[in-house]
């Protein structure tokens, strides 16, 4: 599905606008901003202006109150740099030596290579050791240039990897920026809600129909997901808990924002893992692998039980298995996975009702299915017999083992990201611990960290209000993007102490008002998503 866009005033019906002018120089002590004329202007925190490239750089706000506690403001920084251009890499390598040889044959190939040193490395991977030597070919005015260019290093036998504007390099100074801030105070944060696309799996659908469908005033898009080649569309890769019911099991050990239902509870980002159990009445107990997705197809990695390659997280990586146990829940829609292997539908009680003795077929309401594969399909044989009592256990815990809630506790939503940006108002960026960098392959981290991409963003300040940010980007002369640790940045500024990144790239969407307020970055608009933070 595609949003029609169409060009309205910044003043919506109903919402009421402030808009800032803020001084070139910066807002020192005793500054005052410009103000324009608004109706009824929001009441507003100190100003900060984003800690994004150079000082003088011009910034306007226009602040916007959506309901009560709830205001949107709209940055726009920096300029275009007449300097910027497009480029192609073709390759970032860990040893210079192997670097100066390609050039060396870009050179012989009749190309005009340049090499320079990669510093920047995750956070938690420290070294005065450079990251990496980057080769890139080209200095081009547009990106339909680019791409011949990337044409004509195949056709001479390399492998070039990606196309830049090299004013999304992390490493420009003008910008410019868009950035979309959704705050929602302290005493209104029980508004927002995680919603599960079309309330169930599989689907998807666009953030502006999420917000509609559940009455919503505002909302940014939330989780990473998965897609028809991982085996289940609309499952999110990684945890996901939805009014207190766990619809998706952890990325184990990466980040996401806690939603508590009690108020005087208050939101949290936090490192959070499951543990997810099977034990029959005769005693045998085994692990469950995972909830509302096909068996053996683990998106974002960081399972448990002998996933391959790897069982710590690695995004954009679908790790295997072909022992696992799936459990589908009463958010599972439809028929289920079919193929080799073990069924077994139980009651709420756990009581196996029936057993298949292949894979696939739907399940009644009130009950669920467990399906297994390889020696999860022995197990449950020879453990979830038609009669027999099959208990599941499913915990979420924080990043020292301590039960955070379980699926029969208090009720709270849980939506995952990664990486955490900022711990108790530190930037803290663990991208190597949660799965953004490849050992192999150090041009991975640095097309996904530190260059400049559109970001989503969540946020927790001190008094316990929320930060919701979207930030436009791949837009030249329009929006940059940001950086992890330019998004850890802006996030302080704006007032976060705790926050963390969302899905981005072309799944960054904002809607305030009925409307698609930002610029995704797909040229066939809004993106079908998984599940979304919604301000009701």
């Amino acid at each position: 599905m595609k949003i029609r866009r169409t060009r309205r005033s910044v003043l919506t019906a109903g919402l009421a606008t402030l808009a800032l002018v803020l001084p070139a120089t910066g807002l020192q002590a005793g500054a005052q901003a410009v103000v324009q004329p608004a109706v009824q202007p929001a009441v507003q925190p100190a100003v900060q202006r984003l800690p994004l490239g150079d000082a003088s750089l011009p910034e306007t706000r226009t602040t916007t109150q959506v309901a009560p506690g709830v205001t949107w403001t709209r940055i726009k920084r920096g300029r275009p740099d007449a300097r910027d251009h497009w480029t192609v890499e073709v390759a970032l390598l860990r040893d210079e030596g192997a670097a100066r040889s390609l050039a060396d044959r870009l050179d012989d190939a009749g190309f005009d290579p340049a090499v320079s040193r990669v510093d920047e490395r995750p956070q938690d991977l420290p070294s005065n050791q450079p990251w990496g030597w980057r080769v890139r070919v080209g200095e081009l005015a547009d990106q339909e240039a680019a791409a011949r260019l990337v044409k004509d290093l195949r056709a001479a036998g390399f492998n070039p990897t990606h196309t830049y504007f090299t004013g999304e390099d992390g490493t420009g100074r003008t910008g410019p920026w868009v950035v979309d801030v959704l705050r929602v105070s302290a005493a209104q944060r029980q508004r927002v809600q995680v919603r599960q696309a079309q309330d169930r799996v599989p689907g998807g659908e666009t953030l502006a129909d999420m917000v509609k469908h559940m009455g919503g005033i505002a909302g940014i898009n939330g989780s990473y997901g998965s897609d028809e080649e991982d085996g289940t569309f609309g499952d999110v890769a990684g945890l996901s808990v939805v009014g207190g019911k766990l619809v998706s099991e952890a990325v184990q050990g990466t980040s996401a924002l806690v939603l508590p239902s009690d108020r005087r509870a208050r939101p949290s980002v936090q490192q959070l893992s499951t543990n997810l159990r099977l034990r029959s009445a005769d005693g045998a107990q085994r692990e469950l692998d995972g909830l509302n997705r096909s068996p053996g197809k683990i998106r974002n990695c960081g399972g448990t039980g002998g996933d391959v390659p790897t069982e710590r997280p690695r995004h954009d990586v679908l790790c295997t298995d072909d022992s696992e146990v799936i459990q589908y829940t009463d958010f599972f829609y439809g028929p289920t996975h079919a193929g080799d292997g073990v069924a077994v539908v139980i009651d709420k009680n756990g009581k196996v009702l029936e057993v298949r003795d292949r894979r696939g077929g739907t399940f009644p309401s009130g009950t669920t299915l467990l399906a297994g594969t390889g020696d999860g399909a022995d197990w449950l044989r020879a453990h979830a017999r038609k009669g027999q009592v099959v208990n599941v256990t499913a915990t979420v815990l924080d990043r020292n083992g301590r039960l955070l809630t379980d699926t029969a506790g208090r009720a709270m939503d849980v939506a995952s990201g990664g990486p955490q940006l900022l711990r108790n108002g530190r930037v803290d960026i663990p991208a190597d611990a949660e799965g953004f960098n490849y050992p192999d392959d150090p041009g991975f981290f640095d097309y996904f960290g530190t260059h400049r991409h559109p970001r989503s963003l969540a946020g927790v300040t001190d008094d316990g209000s929320l930060l919701f940010v979207a930030v436009d980007g791949r837009r030249p002369g329009y929006s940059s993007g940001l950086t992890f640790r330019e998004s850890a940045a802006v996030m302080r500024s704006l007032g976060a102490v705790n926050a963390l990144n969302l899905d981005g790239g072309g799944s960054t969407t904002m809607v305030v008002g009925g409307r698609l307020i930002n610029r995704p970055s797909d040229s066939t608009g809004p993106r079908l998503m998984e599940n979304a933070l919604i301000i009701r």
